[in-house]
This record gives C-alpha cells, structure tokens and sequence, in this order.
C-alpha cells in the first residue's frame, strides 16, 4: 500500500477508533483486524468482535467461520442485528463529546 506518512497515521488512528467501537457495542474483550484483499481490489479491513468464551472465534479458527459461511454451512449474521449495531454506532459517533 502506497501511503503517504499522514496517511498511514489517519489510517491508524481510525482503525483504532473503529475498533474501540467494536468492543463498546459487542462486549467483546479483542477486537481482530482481517484484510483479504479478494472481492475488493482496495484496501479495508474486516473489524471481528473476539468473545474470550466462544472458542470458535479464537485466532486462526475465525477464518473457518469465514469458509463456513461461504460454503453455507454457517449463517451469516442476521441483517437486523447488523442494522442495529450499525444504528448504535452512528449514535455513539454523533453523540456529544
């Protein structure tokens, strides 16, 4: 990735601040940063709430819950609890202060 030094710097910073918003609207305790590279020819990353109890999201094995939703072996999440957490999210980001 050609980034300018200001640019990595912004790119840092809102990684960290995406992922602080993870964990105050899941809980969780880890907040794991996946960039694939595959469907989208741009840079992004993918922001995986780690649960410390669910065993199924521990390191490596998140990527099997990846392969599992592809294949349709495993749902995805469902689209209304996504809206609503995309809905907290902006709450908390406009939210005074």
């Amino acid at each position: 990735m050609d980034f300018t030094a200001a640019e990595a710097s912004d790119w840092g910073c809102a990684v960290r601040d995406a992922s602080d918003l993870v964990k105050q609207i899941s809980g969780c305790e880890r907040v794991y940063a996946i960039a694939f590279g595959e469907g989208a020819q741009h840079l992004h990353l993918h922001l995986i709430p780690r649960h410390l109890n669910e065993p199924a999201s521990k390191a490596w094995a998140v990527a099997d819950l990846y392969r599992d939703m592809d294949r349709g072996d495993r749902a995805a999440a469902d689209p209304a609890v996504v809206a609503a957490m995309v809905q907290r999210c902006r709450s908390l980001i406009s939210a005074p202060g």
